[in-house]
Order: structure tokens, then C-alpha cells, then sequence
């Protein structure tokens, strides 16, 4: 992508952060969690890249917030197990947590996103700036030639937008496009042509991915960082349009702009209402398997 191409992608979708669709009913907000961060010494080492510098950053600045959190769930810090879920309209992602995948999780926090796709519809093709909607796993990635990617892990800086190769770079990337994902692109586009790509990152501005502002950003990441990944893969992550009611289904599949028709975003949508209908009833993990355009759910 040409630097005039990015620069326009950020404006545009950091423009979107304050958009008219932030405007939802308040009995669809949640309590936003936030997270103290601890003042420590500035760094000024060159080591600043590493994961195992990034993940012990992460610790002195939130670690002690993020361990009474824990405890105050009935969680042991670090937790092993993470989950994530994240609604579009209500521009809020959870994080939920447990000793183990059998246990029932528990909500650990909301917190607010800042930059997305915030529309209700799922990412159908390259190019359309669409934020997918569906079950991935997310893994840890370091390292960008994008400035939007970087973060100084100093105090002072920390909410500073980055510059390639100054501080440090970290985000979590998802696994889209999965093979429903390809499907349905196939269906209603002709062609597979899906794109990719889609990160969650800090620096609030996104072409499709899920970005937070710094401070926001940093309880995620280290989540993830310390989810038990040789026990359980990488951390799941639900997306969804909304949080789930006919109404919002019968408006939204008749009004967003989507290649796909009515029809399908309902039938879309009815998919993925049967997953998150199924960890509303008791906050199991989910296992998540697919059938043509269709999923399969189970709980471990």
C-alpha cells in the first residue's frame, strides 16, 4: 500500500471512532472495565522488540491491576484459559477467563473499541473495510513496517502514536478467512477473493480490523500472552453484529449496506446467534466446527 493510501485509511477510519452509529439504547451498554497503570522507569534499552520484553513491559504496567481483577473473579493469576468476544455496534469487547477450559468462565473485563468496522454485516471481500463476523482463534505477531503498529512502552508515551521501529510492536491477528468464510465470499461475490489480514492492535485506526487506544489495548494483548496456548491453541475470539434480539436481526439485515441480501444476513446471523444463545446459557468454552456455510457447536 503507497504512504498516501495508509495515511488516508487512518484519517478515515480514526474519523469513524466519533461516527453516528455510536449512538445505540442504553440497555445495551455495559459497565466499561478499566485498568490501572503502574509508573514505572522509562526504558532506554534496544531490547524493546522482543516478545519476552513485551509481555515483562506489560506486567510492571498492568500486571497488578490485572492480578486483582483476576482474584476478584475467583481466577488464579495468570489466567490459562482466555476467551474473547467482541460486538460491533455496542463497540465493546469482553475478555472471560478460567483456570481451566472446563471451568465456567468468568467475565474479566469490557472494554471499549476504538476503531472498527462498527456496522452490522460480516466482511464479504477484499477491499470492502469490513470487519468479519464469526469464530476465529488469534495469534500473538510482532513486529510492522506501519506506524499504527508501534507503541512506546513508556508512561509518558504510552498513548503517543508510533513510528516503524521506535518502541514496540505487538498485536494479535486473527485466523480469517476460515473455509465458511471462503464459502460464502464464493456465493455471493464469484469469486474467493476474501482478504485478510485483520489484526487487533492499539492506535485506534483500523481498515477493518479491531483497535483500541494504547491503554485499552494492553489488558488484551497480555491476556492473550499469558493464555496457556500449549494446552489449549490460540485464544478464541466471537465476533458478532450485535448483541442478539429479533429486532436488531430484522432492522439491521434490512438496512446496512452488505453484498449480501436480507435473507442471507439473517440466515448469517441466525448461525451465529446459535453459538452465542449456547455461552450465554452457562459461559462454557465453545468448540466450534463447520459444515458448508454452517457451524457446529459444542461446549468443553
Amino acid at each position: 500500500m503507497s504512504r498516501i493510501f495508509i495515511t488516508l485509511l487512518i484519517f478515515q477510519f480514526a474519523f469513524s471512532c466519533n461516527s453516528n452509529s455510536q449512538n445505540q439504547s442504553a440497555k445495551d451498554s455495559h459497565q466499561i472495565t478499566s485498568f490501572k497503570i503502574d509508573s514505572i522507569s522509562d526504558y532506554t534499552g534496544n531490547d524493546e522488540k522482543t516478545p519476552l520484553f513485551i509481555k515483562n513491559r506489560l506486567e510492571k504496567l498492568i500486571g497488578k491491576s490485572l492480578k486483582e481483577k483476576c482474584i476478584s473473579v475467583g481466577v488464579k493469576y495468570p489466567p490459562q484459559f482466555v476467551e474473547y468476544r467482541f460486538f460491533k455496534l455496542e463497540r465493546e469487547f469482553e475478555i472471560w477467563i478460567a483456570d481451566k477450559r472446563s471451568d465456567t468462565l468468568k467475565i474479566l473485563a469490557v472494554l471499549p473499541v476504538c476503531a472498527a468496522d462498527f456496522q452490522p454485516g460480516t466482511k464479504i471481500k477484499e477491499g470492502d473495510g469490513k470487519t468479519p463476523e464469526g469464530f476465529y482463534k488469534c495469534s500473538l505477531l510482532y513486529g510492522s513496517s506501519y506506524g499504527f503498529m508501534w507503541m512506546k512502552l513508556n508512561n509518558s508515551e504510552l498513548n503517543d502514536f508510533g513510528s516503524p521501529g521506535y518502541g514496540s510492536s505487538f498485536k494479535l491477528c486473527i485466523d480469517y478467512p476460515k473455509v465458511n468464510d471462503i464459502t460464502r465470499t464464493k456465493k455471493v461475490t464469484g469469486t474467493s477473493k476474501t482478504g485478510g489480514q485483520i489484526c487487533i492492535h492499539g492506535n485506534c485506526v483500523s481498515a477493518g480490523c479491531i483497535s483500541f487506544k494504547n491503554k485499552d489495548f494492553l489488558p488484551v494483548f497480555l491476556t492473550s500472552a499469558q493464555h496457556n496456548k500449549s494446552a489449549y491453541g490460540n485464544t478464541q475470539i466471537q465476533i458478532y453484529p450485535f448483541r442478539f434480539s429479533q429486532e436488531k436481526k430484522n432492522k439491521y439485515s434490512q438496512s446496512v449496506n452488505s453484498e449480501m441480501n436480507p435473507e442471507e444476513l439473517l440466515n448469517f446471523w441466525n448461525e451465529l446467534e446459535k453459538g452465542y444463545l449456547l455461552f450465554e446459557k452457562n459461559h462454557k468454552a465453545l468448540k466450534v466446527t463447520y459444515s458448508g456455510e454452517k457451524y457446529i457447536f459444542s461446549q468443553y
